[in-house]
């Protein structure tokens, strides 16, 4: 019996708790039970609950196959790998443009797609960073015309027609 539960450990190691049960598994499950190992002794030695082990049987016995139904609903346009590199992208360059971000993974996507993918990691209202490159000399001058203008700020308005 300790044979059978190190290789059912062996075999349940990086099983997600709610995930779906790998083939491998349902052949040993089905093995189990032909061999005489009740439903609950199986969930128990996979620790899954007993009606995963009754519904594997039940599938075998319909379909006489060990793999998953094909599941209903459209595949995603962007893999969890691909959106990492979105978001990542997006961190790392504010500079980059929307274009830029819809082209860098290189499959046929829509920037509404792009969009949601950087919003669910919070990152709303996608804009790139685009900035005047300023030299010293440029910016004291900028600085110096705002300060003398602060004082006479209403003929300022009237000078640029607003």
């Amino acid at each position: 019996m300790s044979d059978l539960n190190e290789f059912a450990s062996i075999l349940t190691a990086n099983r997600r708790r709610r995930g779906y049960l790998s083939p491998y598994m349902r052949a040993v499950i089905v093995t189990l039970h032909v061999v005489g190992k009740s439903q609950r002794e199986i969930a128990r030695l996979f620790g899954v609950h007993h009606s995963s082990i009754a519904a594997t049987l039940e599938h075998w016995k319909n379909h006489h196959t060990f793999e998953s139904k094909p599941k209903s609903g459209r595949t995603p346009a962007l893999t969890r790998a691909e959106k990492r590199y979105i978001v990542n992208l997006a961190k790392r360059n504010r500079d980059i443009s929307q274009k830029a971000l819809v082209n860098a993974v290189g499959k046929k996507i829509t920037y509404s797609t792009v969009k949601r993918c950087l919003r669910a990691h919070n990152m709303r209202k996608w804009r790139a960073k685009k900035r005047i490159p300023l030299t010293k000399e440029l910016a004291k001058d900028r600085f110096d015309f705002a300060c003398d203008w602060l004082d006479n700020i209403e003929e300022l308005l009237q000078v640029s027609g607003r």
